[in-house]
């Protein structure tokens, strides 16, 4: 009827008189009433006002004025709410970004949720690069007028940090968190915990760019302590920012505090969980972390024990809050190693689930079953008990996605989610599902979800979780990631009667993008079927051969192999993992070198806490992946003699885990044309261009069982190199003067401000030396946690700790002077990544009058020229700048001649090693070696042997770039011109091209320089 009267009157335009009357004058009236004192009246014309929608937000105003007026708060906030959604609709339909935040701001002071609408534009405008300096200029605008909005202050760093403005992003966010502006109790209880997380994912975003959000108070070398620069942040202490600023004691003190003031179980369990949160810049051990969780846990067990006994639990909401505590407790047992615990408390929730009454509180329980307690079947059995009523709220609906995934029950959750209402298919629980989708190669659709589960949790501005809405953009931009490869990946069909298999196992998307994916595309072409080990990262393509469709996702993504997997890979004999002695072992491969690499890796330092829990539960992963990587290999032995086809295992690291087991197989029980390993890597740009891109632009590739005497792919085989050498001397003297200026490039001194006192006062100390007819030798250190080899030591030392202290101890009482130049990198980040220790640290012998530190910014490389008279070396490019400058280097690692083949000293034993270093028998290099060194650059600089190949964004530092991409630009060029390094790259994996210096290759010794600048 309305209806009909509106159009009636919009047909007679006597609508706008009729708005007057019955709309503009009773709202008039009704303020008129308020200003009087008179609310009640004021309802009564908002009444009337209100029969006409448009205006509405103006009714609700004035209404929430009345109520307010009347004492009534919480109906005065209801239409507060209802006043701001109906602006929130329109201005979400204008996309005015800059009233929907002031709108937000607003309705952040009240706890209530915005349209849906309005989260979908605040997502995908966080979510894109070019959507995220307009969101920051609207929270900018409107922070103006709601300055205590933690909202607004969570968009605006987010947003700036994004864009690299991450320091003054987290000193703005600290200052707020120690003076918070003045809110209702319950709301700055929100927004201080809103801030904190704000505060993590500045913190995070700041790490992953390979710095601090605030400058820390860590441990520095010795020598360089006046290289850091003080702190300059407001005075404030809160878990977070102490647990990422690695103040370990302080933060456990904080989580011992908030265990003892804990007034309830579940308080109490979460304080004991905090204590074994780990940093994202790791600590070197946190044993000690442990040992305070399980004393904690200890205490509490007696509570655990009292909610199992007959009786105990009562009710619903008794049995809900129980089960609760229950998971959490066998969750941490778990992880502190009280298995019995763990068993007992399992048993009893198997038993619990048998109530019908009680199961409809208990869809926590199978996850934590399954995953925990290592149950799978009773996790099963409760799962169906608990299925028998549907899903009320959403952390029954994560509860049930969470088993599901781990249990690899992926088509009852694509039924579940089909009967899940509709308001709870956009909560956060469903994200669970989203990778559930993926793993089942389902990309479009997973996308599709998440975006509306981000907008769902932007609606309560009070409520948001920064960390989440941070991993939502990362999330989102794997999922489009995914979905262009699979788009390109599916244009080249999988060969029917394969000529040879190439195996793929990248564990994660960061790991595929790394993969050379075109290439994997061109070998398709050429006939070999590629097959990914690991489900949910390339589209499944069949070969139609079941034997080797069998091994397409084999692997879940939680290292378990599928269950046709699981029954015909064979099971391994004689593997041994023992993580407290660093050990690991197959049969007769060797894997602990390997695992000491991931562990110095991991924990950024050379001397390793082999028995700190963490690290023992971090290897364990890699120690299953290793295994489930070796099943895989074990049957395809039987699989390659089966058919008598080819087959290659492609991988990234061919010494770190679980990679490094295909190498060592195919050493052991592979052939070089029939069974091999290849490694690809990036190009060796950085040396050249001195980091100057944060892009690889490079790829190379070599089949390691072939030269299984090579360490890394990135160097030239020496033989090859031998022959190029030969082949080019004409060139020598081109190639010398490109490459002399390598050595002048500022590693060290870049950025400093002069050299300090301590640099003039050795310069005087050596002096004095030589004209007592001393001799300096100058050992160069590295980071200690860059090791990158098969397996470690040289002809007199075990590692660079026994090297660098036996250097110490071979100089004392003799007329060498030792310096020790420490490697710059170990104070650049993009390179060392948060050191936990340095190469001084390695050093446990004094020093005495033969040998001094020297600081990391005192020389460059070229300044030594004149500092010394030998170098000793471990390994490393020291090597070849050496060589440039004719200074002869004592080579000491096992790899570095191999590396480095330019004719530096080599020794056989400790006693010819020092004896060398002594000056008591002369360190003669090479006559040619400084020819040598040079063309070794010019050989790495070859664009036959490194391959131009960018494609998709693979980061050549440890700086993140993240989420993934691909260069549409480079993929057009491909398509219409076709790029001829992606036809090498293919042929050196299948052994039908080669590298310069090959014996096979009728091109192998052509020069093709790079552009790269020196």
């Amino acid at each position: 009827m309305r209806l009909v009267l509106f159009r009636i009157a919009t047909k007679l335009h006597i609508l706008p008189l009729l708005r007057a009357v019955f709309h503009k004058l009773p709202l008039a009236i009704a303020r008129g009433c308020l200003r009087l004192g008179l609310p009640r009246l004021a309802l009564l014309f908002c009444a009337l006002a209100g029969k006409f929608s448009r205006g509405a937000h103006r009714v609700a105003w004035v209404k929430a004025q009345a109520f307010e007026a009347l004492g009534e708060q919480e109906k005065a906030r209801q239409q507060r709410i209802f006043r701001l959604r109906l602006l929130l609709a329109e201005q979400t339909a204008r996309k005015d970004l800059a009233k929907v935040l002031v709108s937000m701001a607003d309705l952040e002071r009240l706890d209530a949720a915005a349209p849906l609408a309005t989260g979908r534009i605040i997502a995908d405008h966080i979510v894109r690069d070019k959507g995220r300096p307009k969101l920051l200029k609207a929270a900018r605008k409107a922070k103006k007028r709601f300055r205590e909005s933690a909202f607004l202050d969570h968009i605006i760093a987010l947003c700036e940090s994004m864009d690299g403005k991450f320091h003054g992003a987290a000193q703005r966010i600290s200052r707020v968190i120690a003076s918070p502006y003045p809110t209702p109790r319950s709301v700055n209880a929100l927004q201080l915990k809103l801030l904190e997380s704000t505060w993590r994912v500045v913190d995070q975003i700041a790490r992953e760019q390979m710095d601090w959000a605030e400058a820390p108070d860590v441990k520095v070398p010795k020598i360089a302590a006046q290289e850091q620069q003080p702190a300059n942040i407001p005075s404030l202490s809160f878990k977070e920012r102490a647990l990422q600023r690695r103040q370990r004691d302080e933060y456990l003190e904080m989580c011992q505090q908030d265990f003892e003031i804990a007034d309830t179980l579940e308080k109490r369990l979460a304080a004991i969980s905090d204590m074994l949160r780990s940093g994202v810049r790791h600590v070197p051990d946190y044993t000690a972390s442990y040992e305070q969780a399980r004393r904690c846990l200890e205490h509490v067990h007696p509570e655990i024990e009292a909610l199992q006994q007959p009786g105990a639990l009562s009710d619903l909401k008794k049995v809900e809050s129980a089960v609760q505590s229950m998971c959490t407790y066998m969750r941490l047992a778990k992880r502190l190693g009280e298995l019995g615990c763990v068993s007992q408390t399992a048993t009893y929730l198997g038993h619990l689930s048998e109530n019908p009454e009680f199961c409809s509180a208990m869809w926590i329980a199978p996850t934590v079953l399954h995953k925990d307690a290592e149950v799978p079947e009773l996790a099963a059995q409760v799962m169906q008990r608990v299925q028998q009523a549907p899903p009320k709220i959403n952390a029954d609906v994560r509860a049930f996605f969470q088993w599901a995934m781990h249990a690899h029950r992926y088509e009852e959750a694509d039924s579940f989610f089909e009967k899940l209402p509709e308001k709870l298919r956009s909560r956060h629980g469903v994200l669970y599902y989203v990778n559930i989708l993926q793993r089942q190669g389902r990309f479009a659709q997973a996308l599709k979800i998440l975006r509306v589960v981000h907008a769902q949790i932007l609606l309560n501005p009070l409520r948001v979780n920064a960390y989440t809405n941070y991993s939502l953009i990362k999330r989102t931009g794997e999922l489009r990631f995914l979905i262009e490869t699979a788009r390109l990946y599916e244009t080249v069909p999988q060969p029917q009667d394969p000529k040879g298999l190439v195996l793929v196992a990248p564990r994660n998307i960061d790991q595929l993008r790394r993969q050379p994916l075109m290439v994997l595309q061109e070998l398709k072409k050429q006939g070999w079927a590629v097959v990914p080990l690991v489900e949910g990262l390339l589209p499944r393509q069949e070969t139609g051969i079941p034997g080797i469709d069998l091994l397409n996702g084999a692997i879940h993504a939680n290292t378990e192999l599928s269950t046709a997997a699981n029954l015909a890979l064979p099971e391994l004999e004689n593997f041994n993992f023992v993580p407290e002695k660093g050990h690991l072992s197959w049969g007769q491969i060797d894997l602990s070198h390997a695992l000491w690499e991931d562990a110095a890796i991991n924990r950024r330092r050379h001397s390793i806490h082999w028995t700190c829990p963490e690290l023992i539960h971090y290897l364990s992963g890699l120690a299953k992946w290793t295994r489930s990587t070796g099943r895989v290999l074990s049957y395809v032995t039987n699989l390659q003699r089966a058919r008598g086809i080819p087959v290659c295992s492609l991988v990234p690291f061919n010494i770190r885990l679980p990679d490094v087991v295909s190498r060592f197989y195919c050493d052991s029980l592979g052939k070089p044309d029939d069974f091999f390993c290849v490694q690809f890597a990036n190009g060796y740009q950085n040396y050249f261009t001195n980091f100057s891109t944060n892009v690889s632009q490079r790829m190379v590739v070599r089949n390691v069982t072939k030269a299984s005497h090579v360490r890394s792919v990135a160097f030239p085989i020496p033989e090859n190199f031998e022959r190029y050498y030969a082949a080019n001397t004409h060139r020598l003297t081109e190639v010398m003067e490109r490459f002399a200026p390598i050595t002048t490039v500022k590693r060290s001194t870049e950025g400093s401000k002069g050299r300090p006192p301590e640099a003039d006062m050795l310069d005087e100390r050596i002096a004095a030396w030589r004209a007592k007819g001393g001799k300096v030798a100058c050992a160069f250190g590295k980071v200690v946690c860059d090791s990158g080899v098969p397996f470690d030591g040289g002809p007199a030392h075990k590692d660079m700790r026994d090297w660098i202290n036996h250097c110490i101890r071979a100089v004392q009482g003799s007329d060498t002077l030792l310096l020790i130049k420490p490697h710059p990198h170990e104070l650049n980040n993009q390179i060392a990544t948060f050191p936990t220790e340095y190469f001084r640290d390695l050093i446990d012998e004094p020093l005495g009058d033969n040998a001094v530190f020297l600081g990391h910014r005192w020389f460059d490389m070229d300044d030594m020229r004149s500092r010394m008279d030998v170098g000793v070396i471990y390994n490393g490019t020291t090597t070849i700048e050496l060589g440039l400058m004719g200074i002869p280097a004592i080579l000491a690692g096992h790899y570095s001649p191999i590396d480095y083949p330019i004719g530096q000293v080599t020794f056989d034993d400790a006693a010819e090693f020092e004896a060398l270093l002594r000056f008591e028998k002369p360190a003669v290099s090479a006559p040619d070696v400084q020819e040598r060194a040079a063309m070794w650059l010019d050989y790495m600089a070859n664009e036959n042997f490194t391959q131009p190949y960018r494609f998709h964004a693979r980061p050549v530092t440890n700086k993140v770039l993240y989420p993934p991409y691909w260069f549409q630009s480079d993929l057009k060029e491909h398509e219409r011109e076709g790029n001829p390094a992606v036809a090498e790259l293919a042929g050196r994996i299948i052994g039908t091209h080669f590298e310069p210096g090959d014996v096979h290759a009728t091109h192998s010794l052509e020069h093709r320089g790079l552009a790269f600048s020196i």
